[in-house]
């Protein structure tokens, strides 16, 4: 009775590319092929879950709301900016 053993390998060596390549042709081992969908790299990966979670807040009604354009941003901060001056300045007379 044999056993069959499904392994992983990375190839390191081209000799040790050969060796496999010998083993296959008789017949000692099977090689498969990676699926393509599995060589996807973190960046694409990433991009691909952004893109989904974005949908996913979309259907949900999380992103009903337009993104702040950069004028609305420096307005914001501006007057933040100025609010905190203010509370500086009233500190600093009672002091």
């Amino acid at each position: 009775m044999s056993t069959v053993k499904t392994l992983q390998i990375r190839i390191v060596n081209p000799m040790a590319e050969r060796l496999i390549d010998d083993l296959a042709s008789q017949n000692m081992i099977e090689i498969d092929e990676p699926e393509t969908a599995c060589e996807e790299t973190p960046r694409e990966w990433f991009r691909r879950w952004s893109r989904e979670v974005t949908e996913w807040q979309r259907r949900e009604g999380w992103l009903d709301e337009e993104p702040l354009s950069m004028e609305e941003i420096v307005a914001i901060c501006k007057e933040a900016r100025a609010e905190m001056y203010e509370e500086e300045q009233k500190f600093a007379c009672h002091r």
